[in-house]
């Protein structure tokens, strides 16, 4: 931001919108009205429900589900049973990250497929001979299914095509792809389970993993089938085979031949036609393959509603890859694509104004657009923020920072969302275990507090606090908390301690501590020092005169 009395102005000047933000009167519009009664529906809903039901995002088909939570512990019980185990936040999860960069050159393969609208591009330069059909094979349950000494023999043997990518040995990167392998768990009601075989679901090391295990099957069965294969392209582990008709029965013989683990399903063309991924492929008499998007039945059609809050760029951003993606995925020529994308647009309450302009690709939207050469190039010089999104406010701030010196850019986070009236499903961190946190610790012998932060497990961190403590005291400098214990013989209660916000970001936590110091100034034994950084210009957000006073 600059020099220090630069970094004050804009700070003076976001504060002085947001206050004149806080003090106009919000006026809803009639679609606000109705969002806000669904939303404290919802909330009455959870009140009276909320202990017996589960709601979480459906796997596919972009659905909100409820179930019955007695419902939900038997079938997680047949989880459990089958070993499988999400990843997201185990201790290994920053290692898996590491060994799966290692691993990366390993996913450059010609048969593999980055999006549907890559396989409609190489479908349109294909004509199947005479006799040659399309059938899709998919992988039960591939992650949790995984062998995982295939990988590790795998990845021994095609280390060569790593080197020059990673600093790791043949040895150390085996080693640490076993270990991440095979040290997955979790916990269910307070039962801890270890994962046996396959790979974890969210771990940054799955995909690869399983692409490599999918790879070796692909190459086996291509170099030594006697089958009449065309042509094979896989995403994940969805493969598009294109193959003679007298062949179809036996290819999913094949595959399933190859490991116990590895099983697939076979899904064969109705009528010359075949779905795979988001297309409906059509092959015609003369062996040109064309493509329309295609949504299953189960999907709800679920985009960002045009009157939900966030900024107008997002959803017409959304809108028009919406648009481009569908007219991309339809090759056939008596399909008319548009009408697909005016009743989607329609279900998510957009206006025909701008459904009219995003079918007129020539003179498209204001607000909307893609990122040209220039634009990269600007980008990567550019400072980026990340603020919450709060309409009408968040575009006066945008505007503020865009006019001030510097290249920033601003994206926005919406707040509203559904996902945090979801379920939280797995067992809560205690709290001792916690990181990232700002803690309050009440002083035993009279009615001061101390408040602090740290990165580490809660724990841990108390456990300084208490080595700091013990008699006799070395350094009373230690912190705020020791020289209060030193000068006055107070004990604090440790055991009394209590988490008042977190934050994964190491300096947003620090400024969040400054503020509950600040805003506690005459009941806490923190020391002047601990909220110098804290700039003056937040006094009139924080409701006093003068942050550093503490009578």
């Amino acid at each position: 931001m600059g020099t220090t009395r630069e970094a004050d102005r804009m700070r003076a000047r976001m504060v002085n919108i947001l206050r004149n933000e806080m003090s106009r009167p919000r006026v809803l519009t009639p679609q606000e009205k109705v969002i806000e009664a669904w939303k404290r529906e919802t909330v009455e809903f959870l009140k009276r429900r909320g202990k017996e039901i589960i709601i979480i995002n459906s796997d596919k088909g972009n659905k909100t589900t409820i179930m019955n939570k007695e419902e939900y512990r038997e079938k997680m019980k047949i989880v459990v049973n089958d070993e499988r185990v999400s990843f997201v936040g185990s201790p290994t999860y920053n290692l898996a990250r590491f060994v799966a960069f290692q691993l990366s050159p390993l996913a450059n393969n010609p048969l593999n497929i980055k999006s549907s609208e890559e396989l409609s591009t190489f479908l349109t330069e294909q004509r199947l001979p005479e006799g040659v059909v399309l059938v899709s094979l998919d992988v039960v349950s591939l992650f949790t299914n995984v062998p995982i000494e295939l990988v590790l023999n795998e990845v021994d043997r095609r280390f060569g095509e790593m080197e020059g990518h990673t600093a790791l040995d043949k040895d150390e990167l085996t080693r640490l792809l076993s270990f991440c392998l095979t040290s997955g768990y979790f916990q269910f009601e307070g039962e801890s389970y270890i994962q046996l075989e396959g790979v974890a679901m969210g771990s940054p090391i799955s995909p690869i993993v399983a692409d490599i295990a999918m790879q070796r099957v692909l190459e086996s069965i291509m170099s030594n089938s006697p089958l009449r294969i065309i042509f094979v392209k896989k995403y994940v582990d969805d493969l598009l085979v294109a193959i003679h008709k007298d062949d179809v029965q036996h290819v999913l013989e094949k595959f399933n031949d190859f490991h116990p683990r590895i099983q697939f399903t076979l899904e064969e063309e109705v009528e010359n036609k075949l779905q795979y991924l988001d297309m409906l492929l059509h092959r015609s008499p003369d062996g040109l393959i064309k493509s329309v998007g295609y949504s299953k039945p189960c999907s709800s059609q679920r985009m960002l509603n045009y009157h939900s809050v966030h900024p107008i760029n997002m959803l017409l951003n959304m809108a028009k890859n919406f648009t481009n993606r569908v007219r991309n995925l339809t090759t056939k020529d008596d399909e008319n694509p548009d009408e697909v994308i005016k009743k989607v647009l329609r279900k998510n309450a957009f206006p025909e104004h701008i459904i009219r302009s995003l079918l007129r690709p020539e003179q498209g939207l204001r607000g909307a657009g893609g990122t040209n050469v220039e634009e990269a190039r600007l980008n990567e010089t550019m400072e980026f923020h990340s603020m919450i999104y709060v309409r009408g406010l968040s575009e006066r701030w945008k505007n503020a920072i865009n006019k001030a010196p510097g290249n920033r850019k601003i994206a926005f986070k919406p707040t509203e969302i559904v996902r945090k009236h979801f379920t939280r499903v797995k067992d809560p961190i205690p709290m001792e275990h916690k990181s990232d946190v700002i803690y309050d610790i009440p002083c035993g012998g009279c009615d001061l507090h101390y408040i602090g932060t740290t990165g580490q497990h809660l724990k841990n961190r108390l456990q300084q606090h208490r080595r700091d403590c013990r008699p006799p005291i070395i350094n009373e400098q230690a912190s705020a908390l020791c020289a209060h214990t030193s000068n006055t013989g107070h004990k604090f209660k440790f055991d009394d301690t209590k988490i008042i916000d977190t934050h994964k970001h190491y300096f947003k936590r620090l400024f969040l501590e400054m503020l509950h110091i600040n805003k506690n100034i005459t009941r806490v034994v923190n020391r002047r020092q601990d909220i110098e950084k804290l700039s003056a210009v937040y006094a009139a957000l924080i409701g006093i005169d003068d942050v550093t006073a503490r009578e």
